[in-house]
């Protein structure tokens, strides 16, 4: 364990021929300072001192619909204690004719967007407050798909009314940001409409859009520009579409104009534990350079058994996986092609994230198999290697190598079901 320690130590110092400056360490949770801004190289988010921030958000869309204060607070309570640092809920109710907890509706006279009822965001308030007692994020998701009749029977006066009544409602929050859904089924003005009337009262706070999609459609053409984007995929996904999920979000990050998060994929309900799943697309994720990822599981509507699953479905791996990237500069890692693996079924099934100098990889491995290098392609004649188990945050000195050894690596533990993660790195 020391010796993986020490080697740690020196990857963190290969990062200076890569920036002008020490790696600021990421924060931990109560340190970060809000508001949330991005990178200035424009490909992951920090707070307002530019600590790197790896966004690990829930999503929570009927939180406000289901949830009074007392089990809201237990939520948020349980998210934290699992390295959560966000959460995403939806404004409006999943239907028009639906009301809040406290049965309260959003607008008053049938929907109108330009009379907002106050009790109704008085509730949101009270949620935005309790989170920022905890140092959380809340991702404010203010349009929807299925209001879309409500809103197009609007002018556009409204749409903008709209977003300038929540911008001025909430912006001495520093720990929210925006999230305008940007879809094809939707009006393109009604994003930028709502946006300007968002920026026009609050201007402080980052503004995300949010599109869904399935593992087989990349899309980031639209003509409106955000800061932050998330995708959120809108359906299950079969066996099949999962084994090309990998190279969908690679392609996700090729696309992206932006720093962008990807939730996982639902899944058929015949497949009973889904947790493995999940945790196989949150490392995914960060390799196709992700700014963090997206959790996205049963209780995202409360059902009666959420404080039952709210432990399960890979939210018991998420505390290891922020634990991890601590220790790995994974702010400036990039997807990289496998040219460092020998063979070819490798080359298909593993992913690669490298420093832009090639002087530091990060595979990680689905199930546990001995994997050939081929060093060459690093920058550097001695190189070192630490292996991660994602299902602990353990950690194992993986050995010391030469570019001439071609070396046939293997993990601490061969478990077929279990997946790895092996940062290697020039000594020099």
């Amino acid at each position: 364990m020391k010796l993986a320690c020490n080697f740690i130590f020196s990857f963190l110092l290969i990062i200076q021929s890569v920036i002008a400056k020490p790696r600021v360490k990421p924060s931990l949770q109560a340190d970060v300072k809000f508001p949330l801004k991005i990178s200035p190289n424009g490909r992951h988010i920090t707070d307002s001192n530019g600590v790197p921030f790896l966004m690990v958000a829930d999503v929570a869309w009927q939180l406000l619909r289901k949830l009074g204060p007392v089990e809201s607070a237990q939520y948020m309570d349980m998210r934290k204690s699992q390295s959560f640092n966000t959460f995403l809920v939806q404004v409006l109710p999943a239907l028009p004719n639906q009301r809040n907890y406290a049965k309260v509706s959003p607008f008053l006279e049938n929907n109108d967007l330009t009379k907002p009822n106050k009790p109704y965001f008085d509730h949101l308030e009270k949620v935005i407050l309790a989170a920022k007692e905890r140092q959380l994020v809340v991702g404010l998701v203010i349009s929807r798909k299925s209001w879309n009749a409500v809103f197009d029977a609007q002018s556009e006066d409204a749409w903008k009314s709209y977003g300038a009544y929540v911008g001025k409602r909430f912006a001495k929050y520093s720990n929210i940001i925006w999230i305008v859904s940007e879809e094809e089924y939707q009006n393109t003005s009604q994003f930028r409409l709502i946006t300007d009337g968002i920026r026009s009262e609050s201007d402080g706070q980052i503004l995300a859009s949010l599109n869904t999609c399935s593992p087989t459609n990349i899309n980031d053409n639209s003509p409106n520009r955000s800061d932050l984007k998330f995708i959120i995929p809108d359906s299950t996904v079969t066996p099949t579409e999962y084994a090309a999920l990998a190279n969908w979000q690679k392609n996700s990050a090729e696309a992206a104009l932006r720093p962008f998060l990807i939730a996982n994929s639902e899944f058929p309900k015949e497949i009973t534990d889904q947790s493995v799943l999940i945790r196989n697309q949150a490392y995914q994720s960060i390799l196709s350079s992700a700014a963090g990822f997206c959790h996205m599981s049963t209780i995202k509507n409360f059902n009666p058994t959420w404080k039952v699953n709210i432990t399960k479905d890979g939210a018991e791996y998420i505390h290891e996986l922020v634990k991890i990237l601590k220790g790995i500069p994974w702010e400036y890692m990039q997807p990289d092609t496998p040219d460092l693996l020998a063979d070819s079924l490798d080359k298909a099934e593993i992913g690669v994230v490298s420093l832009s100098n090639k002087r530091m990889s990060m595979l990680y491995i689905p199930t546990s198999r001995s994997v050939k290098l081929d060093l060459s392609h690093l920058n550097g004649t001695e190189f070192g290697a630490v292996w991660y188990s994602p299902r602990t945050g353990r950690r194992w000195d993986g050995g010391l190598y030469k570019t001439s050894d071609a070396p046939v690596v293997q993990p601490p533990d061969t478990q077929p079901g279990w997946d790895w993660i092996l940062l290697i790195g020039t000594k020099q």
